[in-house]
């Protein structure tokens, strides 16, 4: 794939360009299905950002970090797309859902009944105001909750820092913290 990087993309074999689109859909195919769950939009948005790529891929100074280049930029026309349609996430909300729930207690059954309503009370509000997060935040808390990445895979991944990963997911948690403090009080 290194080849996208070279001026006269263009001008290379239609099979080499072929076997370049490959390589990058793969890469990236999982990152925008995991945040859109439409494969249509999954795929305008792999084309959008390929043609990106093969126009900037030149102006990069720094090739050896070309792959988390490509899912940052991936991941821009993602967001912008999401911004601009504004479009119902329903499968990405019943995702976080799902793994909440998952991530509960395996021992619920032994607590009492109120408190069991109670933690499933909190649970789907802390879904509600996972919801309501901005998309980067929102992309920050599936990689750490529901893909349990380190903090380093999150930053190669998004192609920022690890300091800028831990202020985000720090950020998103306080926002998810402070409204529980709002709703549920200092004793939950």
């Amino acid at each position: 794939m290194r080849l996208i990087f070279s001026s006269d993309f263009y001008t290379l074999d239609k099979s080499v360009q072929e076997q370049i689109y490959q390589e990058f859909y793969l890469l990236v195919y999982p990152m925008i299905y995991f945040i859109l769950r439409d494969h249509a939009a999954v795929e305008d948005i792999i084309q959008e950002s390929f043609l990106r790529a093969v126009r900037k891929a030149p102006l990069l100074t720094e090739i050896d970090k070309y792959e988390s280049w490509v899912k940052k930029l991936t991941r821009n026309v993602t967001l912008n797309h999401l911004r601009k349609h504004k479009r119902n996430r329903d499968e990405l909300e019943a995702e976080l859902k799902l793994c909440i729930k998952e991530a509960a207690p395996t021992s619920e059954y032994l607590v009492p009944l109120d408190q069991e309503v109670e933690l499933k009370l909190m649970r789907e509000a802390i879904i509600t105001y996972i919801n309501q997060l901005s998309p980067s935040y929102r992309q920050i808390i599936a990689m750490k909750w529901i893909h349990n990445l380190s903090y380093k895979d999150m930053a190669n991944e998004l192609g920022v820092t690890e300091g800028v990963v831990r202020q985000r997911l720090f950020r998103a948690r306080d926002v998810i913290k402070q409204r529980l403090f709002e709703e549920w009080g200092s004793g939950g």
